[in-house]
């Protein structure tokens, strides 16, 4: 993933990055279930869904747990949707984050509420973690585009 701007809003972190192609709503529920399986696990604190962007999120967190916490066996996430958001602590960057995609498109945007992390490790401090969810998702769909495109 790329990373391109960062800001601070009410105390939180925001960091907007692009992926390196567009994605659809496959993508999203391989990268969030690669974050959930490997890292997050019995720590994800938040799974929502919403149809359309600024549309009030649907809290899906409960139904993902009756589910064995896997997106593609709950109702509520195998359904495509506009906007996905995982939220919990990392066992790999050893903070808590959420992150939210958003359908057919190729943003990603990452809500951190350290700050102290960011001026400890920097501002690029989640590219490499983000570059591994992106490559995994792809090849757990085994579509990972090619370097000309899809």
């Amino acid at each position: 993933m790329i990373f391109r701007n960062i800001r601070t809003d009410d105390g939180w972190i925001i960091v907007d990055y692009t992926t390196t192609w567009d994605y659809g709503y496959d993508f999203m529920l391989n990268a969030a279930q690669i974050i959930i399986d490997d890292d997050f696990r019995d720590d994800t604190q938040r799974i929502a869904v919403s149809q359309l962007v600024g549309e009030q999120n649907k809290e899906i967190l409960d139904k993902v747990k009756l589910s064995g916490m896997k997106l593609r066996d709950c109702a509520q996430s195998e359904k495509e949707c506009g906007v996905l958001t995982i939220a919990g602590i990392s066992s790999i960057m050893d903070c808590p984050f959420q992150l939210v995609f958003f359908n057919q498109t190729n943003r990603v945007r990452l809500f951190c509420p350290v700050p102290e992390y960011f001026k400890q490790y920097g501002d690029h401090v989640f590219d490499n973690y983000l570059n591994s969810v992106e490559i995994k998702a792809y090849c757990r769909a085994g579509t990972a585009p090619g370097i000309y495109g899809r």
